[in-house]
């Protein structure tokens, strides 16, 4: 799913975000900092008098019920709390809404990032939550029955963090959720392409394109539809195309990682892809080291391997890929600097 985030504002502030941008981070404030005051308005009282009343039918003069719903009180409270450490990046479904870029994009002076959202979002991936903000006449209420439902967190943190006023609807807003607020970290490859304000100066462009190239983004020019209030997007050339790929490297391969003696005989015929998925695994970005390719027992078919690939990304955080050998075929036959030595 494509989302898009405007940027804009004076110089400090340009140069804050395409910092951001040469960084592959993005900050997530937390609600206080946001512009509504309404943030994370949620009440819960009607819940806590729910809980009182459940403790009296179910256990009148017990104090093991009595401690059980004061220990699922306080547990709430804290529940509720935690909504104000967390973190929230603010994102819409559209790159070419008019109140969008007057509000939030300096007035068409600013830039508008498009994001792949499912990569914006992987590094964190235990510890993000997406969704699409609600928008209602009154602020939620908490529930016995959403206490029953507590383990559907993106749910939960939605009627926490995801509801707003009827007022905000046209910003058809879509959050990422951080466990903790601050400095984010992503995979470089989110960014699909950025788009130019009617307003913007022709030398921030250029400089947003020099600073990030060679990272595959596309550009393009906002222009104001004919005989319309409609924008319309406009595609137009990098001016600093380069063969150099940003954070280019050919990672090592960790011994034994790869070892066609222990390949299934069913899969004999597919033993080259095993060097093949090597090679593509070690070029990818984040690779420190290959630790491990082989044919992967769950997601392969009768006469259908699909070849699973892991790889160190830091010291304690690996990550895994998935090809058939059709997309194996098609990446490998793209590398242009094969025999480059296990290093």
């Amino acid at each position: 799913m494509r989302v898009f985030k405007y940027r804009g504002g004076d110089e400090d502030i340009f140069h804050r975000d395409l910092v951001s941008l040469e960084k592959d981070t993005f900050w997530s404030p937390t609600i206080n900092k946001l512009n509504d005051p309404c943030e994370g308005l949620v009440f819960h009282e009607d819940l806590l008098t729910q809980l009182d009343l459940t403790a009296g039918i179910l256990g009148k003069g017990s104090k093991e019920v009595a401690k059980s719903v004061e220990e699922v009180k306080q547990s709430l409270r804290e529940l509720i709390e935690k909504k104000d450490s967390a973190g929230i990046y603010s994102l819409s479904k559209s790159c070419t809404d008019e109140l969008l870029w007057a509000h939030y994009a300096n007035s068409h002076e600013g830039f508008c990032i498009e994001y792949e959202l499912d990569a914006l979002v992987y590094f964190g991936r235990d510890d993000y939550h997406t969704f699409d903000v609600a928008y209602s006449d009154n602020p939620p209420s908490l529930h016995i029955n959403d206490m029953l439902k507590i383990n559907d967190k993106v749910s939960f943190i939605q009627k926490l963090i995801g509801i707003k006023s009827k007022k905000w609807a046209y910003e058809k807003e879509i959050r990422v959720v951080t466990s903790v607020a601050g400095l984010q970290c992503y995979d470089y490859r989110a960014v699909k392409a950025i788009y130019f304000g009617l307003r913007m100066l022709e030398e921030r462009k250029l400089e947003v394109m020099k600073r990030l190239c060679g990272r595959g983004i596309k550009y393009y020019q906002i222009h104001l539809k004919n005989n319309s209030y409609e924008f319309i997007a406009k595609a137009i050339d990098d001016q600093y195309p380069t063969d150099m790929k940003y954070l280019y490297s050919i990672a090592p391969i960790a011994e034994c990682a790869v070892d066609p003696s222990t390949l299934n005989e069913k899969w004999s015929e597919f033993s080259p892809y095993l060097d093949k998925m090597a090679e593509i695994v070690r070029r990818e970005p984040y690779c420190n080291e290959v630790q491990m390719v082989e044919v992967s027992h769950d997601k392969s078919k009768p006469g259908k391997p699909v070849f699973f690939g892991q790889y160190q990304r830091s010291k304690y955080r690996y990550e895994n890929m998935y090809l058939t050998p059709e997309q194996i075929d098609e990446r490998y036959s793209s590398i242009t600097d094969l025999g480059h030595k296990n290093v």
